[in-house]
């Protein structure tokens, strides 16, 4: 049964001056029944209407975010968002023939009205979830009238208390028919649902993109700041404050808390996960200081950034090909007080760093260093292995080198005074030795020959 709106609500809203289209109605056939809705009351602020389906409401067409509340199923409801609005043939024009660019189901348009003495959201959905736990399922287990588990995929309700059988789970997906009825020793379980959607939701979007779509969203926030930034203004885009105040850790790998999640899917791929991106602006010719920035002293207790992907490149800088990714001083600065910038651990096939790059160096090493510009102290075959094509040297420094070849090339060579005991002395061939009266050359093993020095 389809009955107009409550006299006192048409009345209410005639007396104070709120427009309102001709056809007001709600349908309230199903008022009163179990699940049903109640429509007996509507508490009207603003602009409600509900135009029959399929007659299009221009109402609002042109009109900058109105105070309003509008229903038009089938997206016939246009309106006008003041960030995307096509009001002309120029930002600065207005022409009717242009309004109707934008509609909607529901339109929900609102201007803030109060002062500080309260938050005001022009569209607010609270939720407080208590049921739906599923417990653990396990053999040999008493469970009661009403308790929920998950076997694999799906989720059972016990219509009969009792324990588990030793080895007689439920099946762990869908049943072909419902409703389905599995024993499990002493205990009965109706299958009531899959298990990977046995969760409570406090909004949920959807959108389904078909053959014919062109440009889609899940969904857009467009948020704007036109008044000049004032000591004490914050302005979030978008706000995720996710707390645990149950006093027990999610403990990794056990309970997934996750603020923030994004699940890629599908049979093919896309193209990113999540994307930053910025036109600049005129006056810093950045839009920001930071794309991305992960602060506080406590953020996060084993990394503020793990990348656990099998990817070709775990970070990658410039890799896409797509714009010219030249930063201006660094791709990666650490000006922290650190023990380290960088740790490397684990088992690595190839190489712990690899440089492949054209640069005048590889590595160029400032500042103060208490003990090394470079220390090297592994346990390996060769500390350091040179295996290039040098055009000079192989290694140089002020006043000395080793050319390609390996000789040697110093300004001065100097090493302590030092006598073997006897000409059977321990040695190598082509060592050698000097004091103030010889030089000595190991011309083969543990066997020494000298000659003498004499002024000039």
């Amino acid at each position: 049964m389809i009955r107009l709106l409550p006299t006192l609500a048409l009345a209410l809203v005639t007396a104070l001056g709120w427009p309102c289209a001709p056809a007001l109605a709600l349908d309230d056939s199903r008022a009163g029944h179990p699940g049903g809705p109640d429509l007996g009351r509507l508490d009207v602020g603003g602009v409600v209407s509900l135009p029959a389906t399929g007659a299009l409401d221009l109402a609002f067409a042109g009109i900058v975010n109105p105070n309003a509340i509008k229903l038009g199923p089938g997206n016939r409801v246009s309106f006008c968002p003041a960030l995307s609005c096509i009001r002309g043939s120029r930002d600065d024009t207005s022409d009717p023939a242009f309004f109707d660019h934008q509609r909607a189901s529901l339109l929900i348009s609102g201007r803030s009205q109060l002062d500080g003495v309260a938050q005001e959201q022009t569209f607010a959905v609270t939720t407080t979830i208590g049921t739906g736990y599923a417990k653990p399922y396990a053999a040999s287990t008493a469970y009661a009238v009403g308790d929920n588990i998950n076997v694999g995929n799906a989720t059972y309700r016990a219509e009969r208390a009792g324990t588990t059988g030793a080895n007689s789970a439920p099946p762990g997906s869908r049943p072909a028919k419902a409703p389905f009825i599995a024993s499990d020793g002493t205990v009965r379980w109706q299958w009531i649902n899959d298990a990977m959607i046995n969760a409570k939701v406090g909004s949920y979007f959807e959108t389904e993109v078909v053959d014919g779509a062109g440009a889609a969203w899940g969904a857009a926030f467009n948020y704007h700041i036109r008044t000049k930034p004032r000591a004490g203004q914050f302005f979030p885009g978008v706000e995720f404050d996710y707390a645990n105040d149950s006093g027990a850790d999610c403990a990794l790998g056990v309970t997934d808390c996750t603020a923030i999640r994004v699940g890629l899917a599908g049979n093919a791929q896309v193209t990113h996960g999540l994307q930053i991106t910025g036109d600049g602006s005129e006056t810093t010719g950045y839009s920001a200081i930071w794309a991305l920035r992960i602060n506080g002293e406590k953020v996060a207790q084993q990394s503020s950034i793990e990348v656990d992907s099998m990817s070709a490149v775990g970070l990658g800088f410039g890799i896409s090909g797509i714009g010219t990714s030249a930063h201006g001083v660094a791709a990666i600065r650490d000006v922290s007080t650190s023990p380290r910038s960088i740790q490397i651990a684990g088992v690595k096939s190839s190489s712990a760093i690899e440089d492949t790059s054209t640069t005048p160096t590889f590595a160029n090493i400032g500042g103060t260093k208490s003990l090394a510009g470079l220390r090297e102290a592994s346990t390996t075959p060769t500390g350091i292995l040179l295996q290039g094509r040098y055009a000079a040297a192989q290694i140089s420094g002020t006043g000395w080198s080793v050319n390609p070849a390996g000789i040697l090339t110093a300004s001065r060579l100097n090493s302590p005074l030092a006598t073997p005991a006897s000409s059977k002395a321990p040695c190598q061939a082509g060592d050698w030795a000097h004091d103030a009266n010889f030089v000595y050359t190991c011309i083969a093993a543990n066997t020494w020959k000298r000659a003498a020095l004499s002024s000039w």
